[in-house]
């Protein structure tokens, strides 16, 4: 679970700060600052795949795509070369 993030706000003048300050900055009020929590909301890694599993023999492959890059390792890790987006 992620840490929970706080923000200081002005009582007086509704400057914030990450931090904790005595005297404000912006108003120059003293002790006015008061801790808020934010929303630690992640932006929804897990609900931007949309697609659903999908077995390998499935999966249509042409090996014409193929291009050597001339580096017998290379392509071999790459499964005889690479292959341009489609």
């Amino acid at each position: 679970m992620a840490k929970p993030k706080s923000v200081y706000s002005c009582q007086s003048c509704g400057y914030q700060t990450g931090k904790w300050l005595g005297r404000c900055p912006a108003c120059g009020e003293w002790n006015t600052l008061v801790e808020e929590i934010v929303s630690t909301k992640t932006a929804g890694k897990a609900a931007a795949i949309t697609g659903s599993p999908q077995l390998l023999s499935d999966v249509s492959y042409d090996p014409a795509y193929r291009f050597s890059t001339n580096v017998g390792e290379f392509d071999r890790v790459l499964g005889g070369g690479w292959c341009p987006v489609r």
